[in-house]
């Protein structure tokens, strides 16, 4: 699987982080597609209570700032495992859940962990594999994930309707947990020209966004773009289970399709940054993601959404994948972390936002308004991103 193109100190590390991947990829198959459904039909959980658990997600991502400086001058790799493992392991208490408020209580505490990832998985991408492959080799990691996921996302669906969700939560947190503790195999070297640049404070952050034009630009098309993601959150367990009347079958087989699509994209988007540019990617995935709420818009059936999940996977990948190409091209190899943690901060100010105004959009108008709403947003964040790459047709990559 993992061919001769690639250098063996980079087939190590994928021979690792793939097999992390599967372990994670059955986590979060077990996982992340049921969280609302469960919520809104096994707890009874409110709007309110959707938007609080999706807007204290975006909460939780402001300490992006506070874990980059956190490891600022350190191994980047512990704060990439063990917040990872803590953040999985919550999980393990699904079975004392007894009302909504404790599970959205339990999804806070996994986000609460999970910001320190991002930072330093950033870090940790940079220093393991060159810029040349990096797109290709990690689109590969993502490819195995997916080719697992399509099967299991069937599997799954049909255990959620034969198996309580409390011990399929347990078993699923104790292989996110292994899936952390194996990326401690990975060998990272340590940057070439020292730390780097200390990560910067809110003022610091503020002043690097007004001098750095290019990254400045980025930020504003991919908060206008993330804005219509995190504002449809709360509409979406409204959307399946009280309009669609969604199962959890239904919800497996979507979740199949995504991960063929996760399959595809990975494969696809990857080559794009290798080949072409990390905004060329972007800009690509912009496009396809801003189509996603009008599916949601006319959807008048649950094989509908067969459509919005391809389109949602392939917004997945590119917000692991493309972005964080995006952001390492702007910011160069000693100032990763601080640029990915900036962008995190960013992420966390409209999750915070965006999920209460969609919330409030919901309650006005009605969920198909948030919909409308979140397409003009996406659509004006892919108008930017082309915008961006058309001022710079003559780059193969950002630069300052």
């Amino acid at each position: 699987m993992i061919g001769s193109r690639f250098s063996p100190e980079t087939r190590r590390a994928l021979r690792v982080d793939i097999s992390a991947t599967l372990l994670f990829t059955v986590f979060a198959g077990l996982t992340g597609p049921f969280l609302g459904l469960i919520l809104r039909r096994e707890l009874g959980a409110t709007p309110l209570q959707l938007a609080v658990m999706s807007s204290a997600c975006g909460a939780c991502l402001l300490l992006s700032l506070l874990w980059a400086r956190a490891f600022h001058g350190r191994p980047p790799l512990p704060y990439l495992v063990w917040p990872g493992f803590v953040a999985r392991g919550v999980f393990l208490l699904v079975p004392f859940v007894s009302s909504a408020w404790s599970f959205v209580g339990l999804v806070i505490a996994r986000d609460f962990f999970g910001a320190a990832v991002a930072p330093a998985q950033a870090a940790v991408v940079e220093r393991v594999y060159p810029r040349a492959q990096r797109g290709r080799a990690l689109g590969l990691v993502r490819m195995a994930g997916a080719v697992l996921g399509i099967g299991l996302a069937l599997g799954a669906g049909q255990l959620f309707d034969r198996v309580g969700y409390r011990w399929i939560f347990v078993a699923a947190a104790v292989l996110g947990m292994a899936a952390s503790l194996r990326l401690r195999r990975l060998a990272v070297p340590e940057p070439e020209n020292g730390a780097g640049e200390a990560p910067a404070g809110l003022l610091d952050a503020w002043q690097t966004v007004r001098d750095d034009h290019a990254f400045r630009r980025l930020l504003i098309a991919s908060f206008l773009f993330g804005f219509g993601c995190w504002i449809q959150t709360p509409a979406q367990p409204l959307l399946l289970v009280d309009v669609l009347q969604v199962t959890a079958s239904q919800v497996g087989v979507l979740a199949s399709v995504a991960a063929v699509a996760t399959l595809a994209g990975s494969a696809y988007l990857g080559w794009l940054v290798d080949r072409k540019s990390s905004l060329e990617a972007l800009r690509v995935m912009y496009l396809l993601g801003a189509t996603t709420p009008l599916i949601y818009y006319l959807a008048w059936s649950p094989w509908v959404l067969v459509a919005s999940a391809v389109t949602d996977s392939l917004v997945s990948v590119g917000l692991e994948l493309v972005w964080m190409m995006a952001v390492i091209d702007v910011a160069g190899p000693q100032r990763t972390a601080q640029y990915v943690a900036i962008g995190a901060t960013l992420t966390g100010v409209r999750g915070i936002t965006g999920p209460l105004v969609g919330g409030l959009v919901i309650h006005s108008f009605g969920i198909h308004a948030v919909y409308l709403m979140a397409a003009i947003l996406m659509f004006s964040g892919a108008w930017l991103a082309g915008r961006e790459l058309r001022v710079r047709v003559t780059a193969p990559v950002l630069t300052p």
